[in-house]
């Protein structure tokens, strides 16, 4: 009876890896979701999109793409959490999704650390202090002795409430004890829109949506946000150069998979995550959109958005920022 016993547990067991196995094997069956949290045509559909198409070669699937904006991602991630389980779902998400949400809305609609695992970051691009090319600001420290200087403040714009460039600026506001206007728009392109129609004095965003004005000639950059130059704007130093090292942050996105996906299905697309973002080829696609690219586990991605929340917490609750 005992070997019996022995044997049925044996036969069960090997059932049970050969199912989880056959299983694993056959993930995935069925095309690839990819929610995007922002509107088409920014920074975050431009890496989606490019990440879509190499995931599509290498897991042999289609990947279907949605992007739905608002709340700096919250809209997104409240749909995505509620939707029903679904291993074949992922979002990516910000840094504002993932480590400054929680402080600006009473009610977020989603728990970063619980409603979401967090597969893998994708890439980072620097944010930058931008204004226009007629303006005679030439630095970010002059950009600080005209505020202190002006009779009224100086007004920026941001993409919305709560974004990287709103907070960036509330944090340069009380770094260097000066009053701003905060003036959000609905999405990149309007903020910038603002700018260069005189509506504003300055703005900061990521540099993927700033360089093709840059390029052009339209925008001057002042300094860049990351730790040390970027490849893409060599003699613009950083904002730490500037005299403002606590303004030092990037714009990060990672992956993100619902909270009731399995730890292999998690672990399977980070390899296939990382196995991307260290192929040359796509390193390059990603750098002349002005990115780049950060291969690492999903504790990689946890810690990043555990390292942001402290500084945030702070620069919110000392601005006064909200967005309910």
């Amino acid at each position: 009876m005992k070997k019996c016993l022995t044997l049925l547990i044996c036969a069960l067991a090997l059932t049970s890896v050969q199912v989880h196995a056959q299983t694993q094997a056959a993930w995935p069956s069925r095309p690839i979701k990819l929610l995007v949290p922002y509107p088409p045509g920014g920074s975050t559909d431009i890496l989606t999109r490019l990440l879509g198409q190499k995931l599509s070669e290498t897991l042999g699937q289609a990947v279907v793409i949605e992007n739905k904006g608002g709340a700096s991602g919250g809209v997104a991630a409240s749909y995505f959490v509620k939707l029903p389980a679904d291993d074949h779902a992922f979002m990516v998400a910000s840094l504002p999704m993932m480590a400054i949400n929680q402080y600006l809305y009473k009610k977020l609609g989603y728990d970063p650390d619980t409603d979401l695992l967090q597969v893998g970051l994708i890439g980072q691009t620097p944010n930058v202090i931008v204004v226009p090319s007629s303006s005679a600001v030439t630095s970010l420290k002059a950009l600080a002795e005209q505020g202190k200087a002006s009779a009224k403040p100086l007004a920026y714009s941001s993409s919305s409430v709560g974004s990287a460039g709103h907070l960036l600026n509330e944090l340069f506001k009380t770094t260097a004890g000066i009053e701003f206007l905060h003036i959000p728009y609905r999405g990149n392109s309007p903020a910038m829109a603002a700018l260069l129609a005189g509506d504003v004095q300055f703005t900061t965003d990521n540099l993927t949506q700033l360089l093709p004005q840059i390029r052009a000639d339209k925008l001057r950059p002042l300094a860049v946000t990351s730790a040390k130059r970027w490849f893409q704007l060599p003699d613009v130093p950083t904002v730490a150069e500037s005299g403002f090292p606590a303004m030092t942050t990037s714009a990060w996105f990672g992956l993100v998979a619902q909270a009731k996906t399995s730890p292999e299905v998690v672990a399977r697309m980070n390899r296939e995550l990382t196995a991307i973002l260290k192929n040359p080829d796509f390193v390059a696609k990603l750098r002349e959109v002005s990115f780049e690219a950060l291969p690492g586990t999903p504790q990689d991605m946890v810690a990043a958005s555990v390292r942001e929340r402290a500084q945030w917490k702070r620069v919110i609750e000392t601005s006064g920022a909200t967005a309910d």
